[in-house]
């Protein structure tokens, strides 16, 4: 009997591991449907009750980055994660304005540029800047060198002025290396945007846009880059 008894729970233990194991490895199930995704984003906004999802993209498959036009014409974009078996909306924004997404905060491979602006004539592509302003400290009597660091990548915007990007090999490789040199970051995540004729100009977006994101979420706004701060 005793015997018995301790197969019992053995076997309850490994059945217990198996569901669990099962629940948090097993893939995502579907993405929601549109209206559940504006039902969602009503909970933070109100002004989101309308909206018209433009698209739905797949950062990989348990990111997702939905575009969407809510009321009086705010171009803006919600920010899905797969959890806990189960999508959940983990930031959403009503200006649209530029944002990086670093979704595993150490890693920047997985970090993803977002934006959502209204359709204008004026804006043909748009340069994203990785920047490290050069800098000398001191530090247990150990002198510092901080090299100045300037990259950028350039995407060409399609009639819809929405999407993401991810970044190269070779910023990441630039911001692990920085990583590891200090304990803090300060480089930072820049735009410009450019017409047919490669002039600056400036993209119009929603003034009283808003937004709204969790506490483990890591989101960064992406600055407009002045002439002054570029070598």
């Amino acid at each position: 009997m005793k015997n018995l008894k301790i197969i019992a729970f053995l076997l309850i233990g490994v059945i217990f591991l198996c569901v669990s194991f099962w629940y948090y490895t097993s893939g995502p199930t579907k993405f929601p449907t549109n209206a559940q995704v504006v039902e969602e984003m009503t909970n933070d906004f109100a002004v989101v009750s309308t909206s018209v999802i433009q698209d739905k993209v797949f950062l990989d498959d348990h990111h997702v980055f939905v575009p969407f036009i809510a009321e009086d014409e705010m171009y803006g974009f919600s920010l899905w994660e797969w959890n806990n078996r189960k999508w959940n909306e983990v930031f959403v924004s009503t200006d649209g304005d530029i944002r990086v997404w670093k979704i595993d905060s150490k890693d920047p491979t997985t970090y993803r540029i977002v934006w959502n602006y209204p359709p204008q004539e004026q804006v043909d592509y748009m340069k994203f800047y990785l920047v490290n302003k050069r800098g000398f400290q001191v530090i247990d009597n150990e002198h510092i060198y901080e090299p100045s660091v300037q990259l950028d990548q350039q995407i060409v915007l399609s009639e819809n002025l929405y999407g993401s990007m991810k970044l190269s090999k070779e910023w990441v490789s630039v911001i692990n290396s920085l990583n590891i040199s200090r304990d803090a970051t300060s480089y930072y995540f820049g735009w410009r945007a450019f017409d047919s004729s490669d002039k600056i100009t400036h993209p119009e977006g929603n003034e009283n846009g808003s937004s709204s994101w969790g506490g483990g979420t890591h989101i960064e706004f992406v600055h407009f880059i002045e002439e002054f701060e570029l070598e």
